[in-house]
């Protein structure tokens, strides 16, 4: 499971990398807007996840600027595992 979590992190960071570069050079044709569009949307689907999950991040003494970072980049593949143990 661990390899799975690390494999989707690498495609995360990959596509975020990607927003970033079409952020300040937009590719040709319609890949510019589709990956503006799914870019903007996870990054409100991850806000709004850590939003949810704060308390319990909190509890665990994870609700740093840091922390916030990492689930805004990754999400529930960062958080999940956090409070597991």
């Amino acid at each position: 499971m661990n390899k799975f979590i690390a494999f989707n992190k690498l495609l995360l960071l990959g596509f975020w990398l990607v927003f970033i570069i079409n952020i300040f050079m937009p590719f040709a044709g319609a890949a510019d807007q589709w990956i503006m569009l799914i870019g903007l949307a996870m990054l409100i689907v991850h806000l709004i996840e850590f939003v949810v999950m704060r308390k319990k991040l909190q509890s665990r003494g994870l609700s740093g600027l840091m922390n916030f970072v990492w689930v805004t980049l990754f999400g529930v593949l960062y958080w999940k595992p956090l409070l597991r143990d």
